[in-house]
């Protein structure tokens, strides 16, 4: 009986442990081609340290802590990490990992956006057309980012957000709350080419969700 009960144990040990596997093969897979992709389209934004130019625009450095404030608190209320303990180093890796490699994706889709945007608009209403990149860059973006968080990581990531009724009522503004965060962040790209103010608050943003989800990856446990 216990022969049988450790085997048990031993097959399940090994399942999460491929899982684990598995998960992060994928996720470094993800960060490879965002990488090498933002580092040919956005060679011109890694090697340039705009961050003071953002610092300068008038309210935008507010806007930045304040809706970077209200997506946190609304992903606090709503995620649950269902016993699984916190592991530093994956949340370590993950932070940096993904805080730079999904900002590249997401200034590559903006820019592509903003390109396309600026110049076709700018074929009968050039006065216009640098807003008009940027409205474009930023649908771009919002589209890019629903895409790959429902059909990429929310597939991935175990189960995390609570289905209480509260939650449900909370969970509602959560989307008005990411574009407001992606206009921020879009803004940075518009106006400075600040690549790497994103790349902090995205560091920033995932360590919350290391925090609060805990996902079973490099090498972090499925449960105590």
């Amino acid at each position: 009986m216990d022969l049988k009960l450790n085997e048990r144990l031993a097959a399940t040990r090994k399942a999460a442990s491929e899982g684990s596997l598995n998960l992060g093969r994928t996720v470094l897979t993800y960060w490879a081609v965002a990488t090498l992709v933002g580092v040919l389209v956005l060679w011109d934004w890694i090697g340039a340290w705009n961050v003071p130019a953002t610092l300068q625009v008038p309210g935008l450095p507010i806007y930045l802590v304040l809706t970077f404030a209200f997506s946190q608190v609304l992903y606090v209320l709503v995620a649950r990490y269902n016993g699984r303990p916190i592991h530093w180093g994956a949340t370590v890796l993950f932070a940096l990992g993904n805080g730079i490699a999904e900002t590249l994706a997401f200034g590559v889709v903006y820019r592509l956006g903003e390109i396309i945007g600026a110049g076709l608009i700018g074929l009968f209403a050039p006065s216009i057309a640098s807003f008009a990149g940027f409205l474009l860059g930023v649908v771009c973006f919002i589209v890019y980012g629903g895409l790959i968080h429902s059909l990429f990581w929310l597939p991935l990531l175990p189960p995390h957000l609570d289905d209480s009724p509260r939650s449900r009522q909370i969970r509602k503004l959560r989307p008005i709350a990411e574009v407001a965060l992606v206009i921020g962040w879009s803004l940075c790209f518009w106006l400075t080419r600040d690549l790497w103010t994103v790349v902090f608050f995205h560091i920033v943003v995932d360590i919350g969700l290391m925090l609060k989800v805990r996902p079973p990856i490099f090498g972090a446990p499925r449960s105590r």
